[in-house]
Protein backbone atom coordinates (compact mmCIF):
# COMPACT_ATOMS: atom_id res chain seq x y z
CA UNK A 1 0.00 0.00 0.00
CA UNK A 2 2.81 2.48 0.77
CA UNK A 3 4.68 2.01 -2.60
CA UNK A 4 1.10 3.20 -4.35
CA UNK A 5 1.20 6.65 -2.25
CA UNK A 6 4.47 7.04 -2.75
CA UNK A 7 3.84 6.43 -6.53
CA UNK A 8 1.06 9.53 -6.12
CA UNK A 9 3.62 11.69 -4.58
CA UNK A 10 5.89 11.01 -7.08
CA UNK A 11 3.47 11.72 -9.71
CA UNK A 12 2.13 14.58 -7.96
CA UNK A 13 5.72 16.08 -8.34
CA UNK A 14 6.56 15.68 -11.79
CA UNK A 15 3.08 16.91 -12.39
CA UNK A 16 4.38 20.32 -10.76
CA UNK A 17 7.35 20.92 -11.87
CA UNK A 18 5.42 20.56 -15.35
CA UNK A 19 3.23 22.69 -14.98
CA UNK A 20 6.07 25.11 -13.41
CA UNK A 21 8.00 24.66 -16.35
CA UNK A 22 4.96 25.55 -18.98
CA UNK A 23 4.15 28.40 -17.26
CA UNK A 24 6.89 30.03 -16.32
CA UNK A 25 8.48 29.74 -20.12
CA UNK A 26 5.44 31.19 -21.35
CA UNK A 27 5.30 34.24 -18.70
CA UNK A 28 9.27 34.89 -19.69
CA UNK A 29 8.31 34.34 -23.73
CA UNK A 30 5.20 36.58 -23.43
CA UNK A 31 7.17 38.86 -20.85
CA UNK A 32 10.19 39.71 -22.87
CA UNK A 33 7.86 40.21 -26.66
CA UNK A 34 5.48 42.24 -25.21
CA UNK A 35 7.78 44.17 -22.40
CA UNK A 36 10.89 43.48 -22.15
CA UNK A 37 11.06 41.83 -19.50
CA UNK A 38 12.77 38.54 -17.86
CA UNK A 39 10.66 36.79 -15.47
CA UNK A 40 12.66 37.60 -12.68
CA UNK A 41 12.56 41.41 -13.70
CA UNK A 42 9.28 41.58 -13.36
CA UNK A 43 9.13 39.50 -10.22
CA UNK A 44 11.35 42.17 -8.37
CA UNK A 45 9.19 45.49 -10.01
CA UNK A 46 5.89 43.31 -8.96
CA UNK A 47 7.19 43.13 -4.94
CA UNK A 48 9.29 46.48 -5.80
CA UNK A 49 5.45 47.63 -6.05
CA UNK A 50 3.76 46.31 -3.57
CA UNK A 51 6.41 47.28 -0.64
CA UNK A 52 6.95 50.97 -1.89
CA UNK A 53 4.12 51.85 -3.60
CA UNK A 54 3.40 54.67 -5.56
CA UNK A 55 5.17 57.13 -2.77
CA UNK A 56 8.19 56.49 -3.69
CA UNK A 57 8.88 54.40 -0.62
CA UNK A 58 12.27 52.05 -0.54
CA UNK A 59 13.16 48.12 0.35
CA UNK A 60 15.81 46.43 1.50
CA UNK A 61 17.77 44.37 -0.75
CA UNK A 62 17.97 41.89 1.70
CA UNK A 63 14.29 41.87 2.33
CA UNK A 64 13.94 41.08 -1.32
CA UNK A 65 16.04 38.43 -1.27
CA UNK A 66 13.70 36.39 1.29
CA UNK A 67 10.56 36.61 -1.46
CA UNK A 68 12.72 35.60 -4.70
CA UNK A 69 13.39 32.40 -5.65
CA UNK A 70 16.84 34.17 -6.92
CA UNK A 71 20.37 33.56 -5.29
CA UNK A 72 21.80 36.66 -3.77
CA UNK A 73 24.07 36.88 -6.69
CA UNK A 74 21.46 36.02 -9.51
CA UNK A 75 19.22 38.40 -7.93
CA UNK A 76 21.88 40.80 -8.27
CA UNK A 77 22.06 40.58 -11.45
CA UNK A 78 18.73 41.36 -12.06
CA UNK A 79 18.71 44.54 -10.05
CA UNK A 80 21.70 45.51 -12.23
CA UNK A 81 19.80 45.36 -15.50
CA UNK A 82 16.95 46.64 -14.06
CA UNK A 83 18.82 50.18 -12.85
CA UNK A 84 20.52 49.80 -16.25
CA UNK A 85 16.85 50.44 -17.87
CA UNK A 86 16.28 53.09 -15.51
CA UNK A 87 13.48 50.89 -13.62
CA UNK A 88 14.81 51.18 -10.39
CA UNK A 89 17.76 53.07 -8.41
CA UNK A 90 19.92 51.75 -5.71
CA UNK A 91 21.29 53.63 -2.52
CA UNK A 92 22.97 52.49 0.35
CA UNK A 93 21.66 52.98 3.93
CA UNK A 94 22.78 56.18 6.17
CA UNK A 95 23.75 54.08 9.51
CA UNK A 96 24.48 50.74 7.81
CA UNK A 97 26.74 50.51 4.30
CA UNK A 98 26.07 47.06 4.26
CA UNK A 99 22.68 47.28 3.37
CA UNK A 100 21.11 48.37 0.06
CA UNK A 101 17.60 49.82 -0.69
CA UNK A 102 15.88 49.50 -4.24
CA UNK A 103 13.39 52.31 -5.04
CA UNK A 104 11.07 51.94 -8.16
CA UNK A 105 11.21 54.57 -10.52
CA UNK A 106 8.05 55.93 -12.42
CA UNK A 107 9.28 54.15 -15.25
CA UNK A 108 9.50 51.22 -13.48
CA UNK A 109 5.99 51.56 -12.02
CA UNK A 110 4.63 52.28 -15.58
CA UNK A 111 6.53 48.85 -17.07
CA UNK A 112 5.06 46.83 -13.83
CA UNK A 113 1.24 48.33 -14.94
CA UNK A 114 1.56 47.96 -18.61
CA UNK A 115 3.05 44.40 -17.86
CA UNK A 116 0.70 42.95 -15.17
CA UNK A 117 -2.27 42.19 -18.09
CA UNK A 118 0.12 40.02 -19.34
CA UNK A 119 1.37 38.24 -16.68
CA UNK A 120 -2.34 37.84 -15.23
CA UNK A 121 -3.79 36.25 -18.74
CA UNK A 122 -0.71 33.62 -18.57
CA UNK A 123 -1.55 32.41 -15.15
CA UNK A 124 -5.11 32.32 -16.19
CA UNK A 125 -4.16 30.38 -19.26
CA UNK A 126 -2.29 27.87 -16.96
CA UNK A 127 -4.59 27.98 -13.70
CA UNK A 128 -7.59 28.69 -15.87
CA UNK A 129 -11.03 30.34 -13.84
Amino acid sequence: MEAVADDDVCTQWSETLRVYHDTSCELENELQARHELGLSEFEVLKILSRRCGDGGGKAKMKDLEAEMYLSQSALSRTVTRLEKDGLVTRATCDFDRRAMFLMLTPSGCERYEAARPTYRTVLERHFGR
